[in-house]
């Protein structure tokens, strides 16, 4: 009797055990993210004008994407925001930026905000805002708008996201 099994069915083996293992370390890659992004759902409607931004939220930095590579950085935390009602993405983004910096965050990158359909009739539509809440290592001091980024007051005021 020959132990070895017959090729085919050590291949099949093999593949059911690659898929295991990636089926596994997929799982706890997403449970990695899902711990480290912070949800808020916000029920209060409570938009600030540009003009009556908080102090220090203003000059607060939104970028689409990711600031140019010379722009050294840290992680805080993967940040994700909805209103409970419908509403706008400008009613919530100042509450983003308020929670990234008590945080210590500098910026949000990888920005998006949308409208996203909730499962309570109430909730049919509502805004929900994500990015990732970074701190500047270097250069400390930066202007937002000089690295690429759109600044909190811009976007309020304009209407517009940060630009792509």
């Amino acid at each position: 009797m020959n132990p070895t099994p017959h090729p085919k069915l050590a291949l099949i083996l093999a593949l059911v055990a690659i898929a295991v293992t990636a089926g596994a370390a997929h799982a706890a890659e997403s449970a990695t993210d899902a711990a480290s992004e912070t949800e808020l759902n916000l029920t209060k409607d409570a938009a600030h004008p540009a003009a009556d931004l908080p102090s220090g939220l203003a000059d607060f930095c939104f970028f689409a994407r990711l600031p140019p590579a010379s722009q050294k950085y840290k992680v805080i935390r993967n940040v994700k925001i909805g209103k409970g009602t419908y509403g706008g993405v400008a009613d919530i983004l100042p509450q983003m930026a308020e929670y990234a910096q008590l945080r210590g965050a500098d910026a949000i990158v990888e920005y998006t905000g949308s409208q996203r359909f909730g499962f309570w009739p109430w909730r049919m539509v509502r805004p929900v805002v994500r990015g990732v809440a970074v701190q500047w290592t270097e250069p400390k001091q930066v202007d937002c708008e000089s690295i690429g980024g759109t600044k909190l007051s811009t976007i309020l005021s304009s209407g517009q996201p940060p630009a792509k």
